[in-house]
């Protein structure tokens, strides 16, 4: 079934669309939670409040794709799951050490809240100038969160050049930052 048939299923408000959009893109959607939470429960309780939300959203909403609908809205439930779960704690977990390779480029909350779509424009035209391998890569770590060693492996190089090859387009995307003003 194409994602044209899904949505008109979904503005139906037929549950079907539900269980197809499980059926088409579930191993997908909990192979992207699992990357970001402790475990397969974790990540199967993620998957089912993303149909919910995709239940409650569309429509008013219309997504050209629900595959990238679906994992987007799977990557935010998973990420506000993951500091539910470490908020005592703070630390450890993919997500809080990508974060933290992070801070140094790019500005902190307040101004990601005044200014976010000036930011998101500016991210876009970074990730725009980058290869295709090394837009892979920054969206690999810092999207995707995967770890450095599951990076090197997909690329076939050593965690070292991993590391220096992120470490290099963060510092190109503070740069890019600094000279349009969102950072200084």
């Amino acid at each position: 079934m194409k994602d044209t048939e899904i949505i008109t299923l979904l503005w139906q408000r037929r549950e079907s669309a539900l269980d197809e959009i499980l059926r088409q893109y579930g191993k997908l959607l909990k192979n992207f939670a699992g990357r970001i939470l402790p475990t397969a429960q974790d990540a199967e309780e993620c998957v089912n409040d993303t149909l919910l939300d995709i239940w409650n959203t569309v429509p008013p909403k219309h997504p050209a794709s629900i595959a990238s609908y679906a994992v987007m809205l799977t990557r935010r439930r998973s990420i506000d799951r993951l500091r539910r779960l470490t908020a005592s704690k703070r630390g450890g977990g993919v997500y809080f050490v990508a974060l933290d390779e992070l801070e140094d480029c790019i500005p902190g909350d307040t101004a990601f809240d005044e200014d976010a779509d000036e930011l998101r424009q500016a991210i876009n035209g970074f990730l725009a100038g980058l290869s295709a391998e090394d837009r892979i890569l920054f969206m690999g770590r810092y999207f995707a969160l995967e770890s450095i060693e599951s990076l090197a492996e997909s690329h076939r190089v050593t965690k070292n050049t991993i590391n220096i090859r992120l470490s290099r387009m963060r510092k190109k995307l503070k740069n890019h930052l600094t000279e349009r003003g969102i950072f200084i």
